[in-house]
Order: C-alpha cells, then sequence, then structure tokens
C-alpha cells in the first residue's frame, strides 16, 4: 500500500509539474517553481531513496518510529500543500514577468552606484567582523550557546543575536556588488570571497540565497525564463560548496585558517546518499504527525507566530525572554529528541490544525511570494524592483524548509534591509525627476517604458513645431 503511494505520490508531483509548465507564466522565477522544487526533491524523489535505502538515521536518532498512519498521512498533507500553493499562486501571478528594455538597465545602475557603494562599505566591514565571529564560535563548539532541555532549541548565553546574524548581511551586498558590475566575470571574484568567508561558519543557506538572487536579477535583465550555461554554472557551483559544507561543517575552510574545530556528525555515520538531516523533511513531518495530536492531545492553532512579537529582543536584555512561542500548547521533545527539526511548510500547518492548517500554511506562502511577483515584475517594473524581488524570492528555500513567518521576520532585517537603506540613499541623492523615472513613476518613467524607436520619434515630434499629431 505504502510503495503504491509512494508511486501516486510521485506522478502527482509530475503531472502537477507539467501542468505548471504549460501554464503562461511558468518561469524560473515564480513561486510555484521554487515551491515545486522543494516538494519534488524532499516531498517526492527523496522519499522513493528512503524506501530503497531503508533511511533509519533520523528515526534512531529521534527515537520514534511511525506507523503506516503516520506515513500515509505525511505523503497525503504534502500533496494537498502543493496544490494549493501551487493553484494559488498561479491564480495570482497568472503572468510573465515584464521585460524591460536593456538602457532602463544602465539608467538604474548609474543612479545607484554611489548609494550601493556607500551603503556597502559602511555595512561591508560589520558584516565581515560578525562572520569572523562565527567561525571562532563554530571552532569553539558553540561556546556560547546553550541547549534549553524542555524545547531543545540552541539559544545564546553572552551573545547578541542581531550581531551574530549581521554576517548575514554580506549575502545582499555580494548581490548588489555583482548586480553593479554588471555580472561580468571578474565580479565573481565578489562571490568566491563570500563563498569562504560564510563557508567557515559552517552555513550553507546564505550561499544558496545569493545564488538564487543573483541568477534571477541576470535571467531577468538577459529576458529569459528558464536558467543559460551562467546560470546553471552557478548552481552547481552553489551545490557543490553546499555538499562540501554539510559534510563537516566549514572544518576544512577553518583548518586554513588554523581554527579546524570538530567536524559534523555526518562524518561519524555512514549515510545513505540524502539521508542526512539537511534533506530529512520527511522524517521530520512524520514525527510530527506521530506526536499532534496523537500524543499531545490538541493541535498549535498557529501560535507558533506569536514568537515573531519576541524574536526581536536580544536574550541579554530580556533574561526571563520565551524560548520559543510566548504560547505554546505542548513541547515536541515531550515524545522523543526532535534535535535540527526543520518543519517544512505542511508540517508546520498540521502543527497548527491538521489538514485544514496544511492548506492554510500553503495559501498563506503562496500569497506572499505571488503578490509580490505580481507588484514588483508587472506592468510598473522597474530594474529596482526586480532587485527587490530577487531578494525576497530567495528567502523562499530556508521558509519552505522551516516552514514559519518567523523565518522570514528573521531573515528579512538582514537579507532585505541593506536594499532599502541603499533606496534611502539613493532618494537623498538623486534629483526629484531622476528619482520619479527610476521609480517607476510620472511623465518621465512613461517616456523611459517606451522602446527606443519610439522614444526618438516623440522627441523628434516636440522638436518640429508644425506636427500636431495626436498625443505629441
Amino acid at each position: 500500500m505504502y510503495d503504491f503511494l509512494l508511486l501516486a505520490s510521485f506522478l502527482t508531483f509530475l503531472a502537477t509539474s507539467v501542468f505548471y509548465l504549460r501554464h503562461p507564466s511558468a518561469c524560473i522565477m515564480h513561486p510555484a517553481t521554487f515551491y515545486l522544487a522543494f516538494h519534488g526533491l524532499v516531498f517526492a524523489f527523496r522519499p522513493i531513496l528512503a524506501r530503497v535505502y531503508d533511511f533509519g538515521f533520523v528515526y534512531r536518532l529521534y527515537d520514534f518510529q511511525p506507523s503506516m498512519s503516520d506515513k500515509i498521512t505525511v505523503i497525503l498533507a504534502t500533496n494537498l500543500a502543493m496544490i494549493v500553493f501551487v493553484a494559488a499562486s498561479l491564480y495570482v501571478a497568472p503572468r510573465l514577468p515584464v521585460a524591460l528594455e536593456p538602457d532602463r538597465f544602465e539608467a538604474a545602475r548609474a543612479s545607484m552606484k554611489r548609494p550601493v557603494l556607500a551603503v556597502c562599505a559602511l555595512l561591508a566591514p560589520f558584516a565581515i567582523w560578525s562572520q569572523l565571529g562565527n567561525w571562532q564560535r563554530q571552532a569553539d563548539n558553540y561556546g556560547s550557546m546553550i541547549r534549553d532541555l524542555s524545547t531543545g532549541a540552541a539559544i545564546n548565553t553572552d551573545a547578541i543575536g542581531w550581531f551574530t546574524d549581521a554576517a548575514l548581511i554580506l549575502a545582499p551586498i555580494t548581490v548588489l556588488l555583482i548586480w553593479l558590475a554588471k555580472f561580468r566575470w571578474w565580479s565573481w571574484g565578489l562571490f568566491l570571497a563570500f563563498v569562504v568567508l560564510q563557508g567557515g561558519g559552517g552555513t550553507r543557506g546564505p550561499i544558496i540565497y545569493t545564488a538564487v538572487a543573483i541568477g534571477i536579477l541576470a535571467l531577468l535583465e538577459y529576458r529569459r525564463r528558464w536558467v543559460d550555461w551562467r546560470a546553471a554554472g552557478l548552481a552547481v557551483l552553489a551545490i557543490l560548496t553546499f555538499n562540501q559544507i554539510v559534510t563537516d561543517r566549514g572544518a576544512s575552510l577553518r583548518g586554513l585558517a588554523g581554527q579546524a574545530g570538530e567536524a559534523d556528525y555526518a562524518t561519524n555515520f555512514e549515510l545513505s546518499p540524502f539521508e542526512g538531516m539537511d534533506f530529512a523533511n520527511l522524517e521530520y513531518f512524520e514525527y510530527i504527525v506521530y506526536a499532534v495530536p496523537q500524543r499531545t492531545g490538541t493541535y498549535d492553532y498557529f501560535a507558533s507566530n506569536l514568537q515573531i512579537f519576541t524574536e526581536p529582543v536580544p536574550r541579554v536584555f530580556w533574561k526571563d525572554k520565551p524560548v520559543g512561542s510566548p504560547v505554546q500548547y505542548f513541547s515536541l521533545w515531550d515524545y522523543g529528541t526532535p534535535i535540527g527539526m526543520t518543519a517544512s511548510l505542511p508540517g508546520q500547518g498540521w502543527m497548527a490544525l491538521g489538514y485544514l492548517g496544511v492548506a492554510i500554511q500553503a495559501l498563506f506562502f503562496a500569497l506572499l511570494y505571488s503578490v509580490a511577483l505580481r507588484f514588483l515584475l508587472g506592468s510598473r517594473a522597474t530594474p529596482l524592483r526586480q532587485i527587490l524581488y530577487a531578494l525576497i524570492i530567495a528567502t523562499a528555500i530556508n521558509v519552505f524548509r522551516d516552514g514559519t513567518i518567523v523565518t522570514f521576520a528573521r531573515q528579512a532585517p538582514f537579507y532585505i534591509g541593506p536594499f532599502l537603506m541603499v533606496l534611502m540613499l539613493k532618494r537623498i541623492l538623486s534629483p526629484p525627476v531622476t528619482h520619479l523615472a527610476l521609480a517607476g513613476e510620472g511623465p518621465v518613467a512613461d517616456f523611459l517604458a517606451q522602446p527606443p524607436g519610439e522614444r526618438r520619434r516623440i522627441l523628434a515630434a516636440q522638436s518640429d513645431p508644425h506636427d500636431r499629431r495626436p498625443g505629441v
């Protein structure tokens, strides 16, 4: 029965993907593409590997064994999330992004050069200092962190999260500088330097985030729907880097600087392909179904989202700050040892309200990202709006994996905040007319939105006092 359901799930994924690819709005920057890629890897392809290789690492680590009913529930719920997400995002964003003329990017870069360089000069030293501190903490096995025994969450004891996470600012800085350099070959040295700095800290997400954002911007500027060889090469580099950092959590890079520390769990176990915890959202979801509501007796009712209000306050200033959400109906640690668990979008929805919660969670994030696409890449698209969209949609990878709005809110100040600072500085430095043109507002923007030939015709007509054609 389970084998048949796995096959049916995989065929459902293929059918949904084919339907999507035949839709007029299908392109790599559409939110549906991101969710189908996520679902296809962790909930369609990997479950088949788990069955073939008989994955058991997470079950032993978490000290639980799901029933066949639990496993079936997970397959059904993940497919429900996929269908709801794809349908909602296609309904809200049913068209391709608007293609912009090349000269609009030249004008945008000319106006953005000073603000981008100024913000990078201001923030980069602080971000690099933060990342080097993360190197030291990783080499010391997170000496400033302790694990709360009731929730399993790692919390800061003598550091401020805003400072330790400031290293994430290097991601949007790298994106902006490579965009400003027009993706020239030498600008990729910046990406390589970023990979080395980020990789030594043992974290992989920012590298994938940066690669995705750069790829999206390049495809938008080159007016392509799908990847070309440049984006494919960047993806391969990011995947290879991700795999190496997964293996030793940056110990190899730290070893070059004399701070080797210890490698991660993966070096201590013989794991089958894709059996590691970085791709184990299937087992994590099975643990959630195993516990909620069968053993907890209740759902979460979306109370975990209340953490968004307590998260910004550093623990050093609030000694009694709750670990996690200020309102908790249960602790998953009462039923096993779910260390390092990421619930995933459908898993978080199930924990909130079962199948209905899965549908609500998928609908919420589909609206979040598809509204961003429609607003930023629609009829009033500009190069600057394209940058903002790339910085937003690249967060989807971590958000789908964790499944919470807290993840998005936690990343936004570091991934999107620097660009908002650039826009504020640009508003100060730019003359009013230039600002209107580049922001996509006013008659100047309407003029620039015309094809080059049409703009020449309008200018020629305006210089001829005898031309009385309508609209001139």
